[in-house]
């Protein structure tokens, strides 16, 4: 049957050239989650590419590995007493924790911290963040308003 507008309907008249770009573009999204077209070559899943299970274990190897490395400049830098602490801390607010070790860590890479940091002394870095990031709640009360309160 004819296309009265002369627009190709089926796959029969098409152009090779075109179909393996077609075709590789919907491989492209398949392996990708079948994500949109256009996010920066993210996949549909928050960016989360289908790996082999060996890239996962290898990928999984190194953070194991940067967690190591992590908690051994930590136990180098705290105190016991500062890292039960410190961990304390994670336990409620996993986040600041996370920064106030980032924050030692850099420090002491930078030579800026000499010998082991005590309670005491992180309890004073604690304080001083928590000057720098404090909030001021502010409370605001709307009432609503019947006609019998004009």
């Amino acid at each position: 049957m004819a296309d009265p507008l002369g627009v190709h309907v089926n796959d029969l008249d098409e152009d090779p050239e075109l179909a393996a770009i077609r075709a590789k573009r919907m491989a492209q999204l398949r392996g990708k989650g079948g994500g949109p077209a256009g996010m920066g070559g993210m996949g549909g899943y928050g960016g989360y590419q289908q790996m082999d299970p060996e890239q996962q274990k290898a990928q999984q190897e190194r953070q194991k590995a940067a967690e190591d490395q992590r908690t051994q400049i930590l136990k180098a830098i705290l105190s016991p007493q500062a890292r039960e602490r410190l961990s304390n801390i994670a336990m409620v607010k996993k986040e600041k924790a996370r920064k106030v070790e980032d924050m030692l860590i850099m420090n002491a890479q930078r030579g800026a911290i000499g010998g082991q940091i005590d309670e005491a002394q992180l309890i004073e870095m604690l304080e001083s963040i928590n000057e720098q990031t404090e909030k001021e709640t502010k409370v605001t009360f709307q009432r609503r308003r019947i006609d019998d309160d004009w």
